[in-house]
């Protein structure tokens, strides 16, 4: 019973539902930087290195928004992180801050030197939503650094082409609209506490369409990728992951959204995965 209730807390604290979507990207990356520039220690590495700061980049969100999740009675009721004193998720982000710093340092010098970007990003995160829910941009504009990180963990440089621009740019569309779905659970509560989402501000209903043109703009994005990339196994990959993005939005009822963040988390990650395989497949094999 212990172990289950210590699970949750974990679970709660790191909320490693979309894991799996954001490691997608960091290999996306690391594939388009030059062949030589990556291994099997640089992609151990580079894992390292995002789990730790996705990591830090929650618990700083968990800590920041303490006293709104506390003035939610169901947050209260379920989750059983919020009984975790603050200084220990303060630890805990600095533990895990010291760790992608160390992953950067092994990786190389640029690597190490760019760390507090997306740190100052992580702080910043839980307090743009409470001015502007253009936040939903600003959580794509974070994902978007896996893509980043990915080339410069792996090339030690800043990115030579093109392609790493426009995969950047499609995270952001993905990451701002599966961001606007999975605020739709709680816009009755941002709405009564002042935190900006489309859902809370607009409706469910705007958020819904909202996330679906942000959707269809990351799918045309991952195509124009697709075609310039100049492979046949790419530009199928970019159909399959188009067709995941697009098919969550269907059926979506803005009464009865039922288990969104599952929803979103399944259909998101099968997107990133049949990218990662189609570029996988594109440098090792055709």
């Amino acid at each position: 019973m212990e172990t289950d209730k210590l699970m949750r807390i974990l679970n709660e604290l790191f909320a490693p539902q979309l894991l799996v979507f954001n490691l997608c990207f960091v290999y996306i990356g690391m594939l388009l930087a030059p062949a030589y520039a990556y291994s099997i220690r640089t992609a151990l590495l580079l894992t390292i290195a995002f789990v730790a700061a996705r990591s830090s980049g929650v618990l700083m969100n968990r800590y920041i928004g303490r006293d709104e999740d506390l003035s939610d009675e169901k947050k209260v009721k379920t989750m059983l992180s919020l009984k975790v004193p603050k200084r220990i998720v303060l630890l805990l982000f600095s533990l895990c801050a010291a760790i992608f710093i160390l992953s950067a340092y092994l990786l190389n010098w640029l690597a190490l030197l760019l760390t507090p970007i997306p740190l100052i990003f992580f702080v910043a995160d839980p307090m743009v939503k409470r001015h502007t829910s253009g936040r939903h941009y600003f959580l794509g504009l974070i994902e978007s650094f896996d893509v980043m990180g990915g080339y410069i963990g792996a090339a030690a440089a800043l990115p030579s082409t093109d392609l790493v621009y426009l995969m950047m740019l499609a995270v952001i569309f993905i990451g701002g609209g599966f961001d606007m779905m999975i605020a739709m659970r709680k816009a009755r509560f941002d709405r009564t506490n002042g935190l900006k989402t489309v859902a809370s501000t607009k409706g469910v209903t705007a958020a819904l369409n909202y996330s679906l043109y942000s959707h269809i703009t990351a799918s045309i994005l991952l195509i124009i990728f697709a075609i310039i990339s100049r492979s046949y196994v790419v530009i199928a990959g970019s159909v399959i992951a188009s067709i995941f993005l697009l098919v969550q939005h269907v059926n979506m009822n803005p009464r009865d959204i039922g288990d969104i963040m599952s929803r979103v988390a399944k259909f998101n990650t099968l997107a990133a995965l049949s990218m990662l395989l189609s570029v996988l497949a594109a440098v090792f094999v055709w």
